[in-house]
């Protein structure tokens, strides 16, 4: 019998092998530990990036309540090498994914993102 750790990085691979240019997804608790990830790139560290996540989402979600707009549901940046997305799955956990800058499609990646999120709800709650 497969645990559930096993299942979600199941998805997760599924999810980064659906977006092109993916090259990392991770299931993460809005505490900053990770529950799964996925990772083609041996050089990124996911339990070190989850935490780092998580603080950024604690700090735009801060802002935005600040200025009154609602909670946050998703946060998309990019540096030289990667852009993130991070999208929020129910209140306790949020989806990353990494794509690579120039090779990875940002609107297939939130579409793809939208549905997993919908999965791993069904399953988190």
């Amino acid at each position: 019998m497969e645990s559930a750790s096993s299942n979600y990085e199941k998805l997760l691979k599924d999810l980064t092998n659906l977006i092109p240019g993916a090259v990392s997804a991770s299931l993460t608790g809005i505490d900053g530990i990770g529950i799964a990830f996925y990772n083609i790139d041996p050089a990124f560290d996911p339990t070190l990036a989850d935490a780092e996540f998580a603080t950024m989402l604690a700090t735009a979600n801060r802002a935005a309540q600040s200025l009154a707009v609602g909670d946050i549901s998703e946060l998309i940046f990019s540096t030289q090498k990667i852009t993130i997305i991070l999208k929020m799955v129910g209140n306790d956990f949020y989806l990353e994914v990494g794509l690579q800058v120039g090779m990875g499609n940002i609107g297939m990646a939130r579409l793809q993102m939208r549905r997993a999120a919908e999965a791993f709800i069904r399953v988190l709650y």
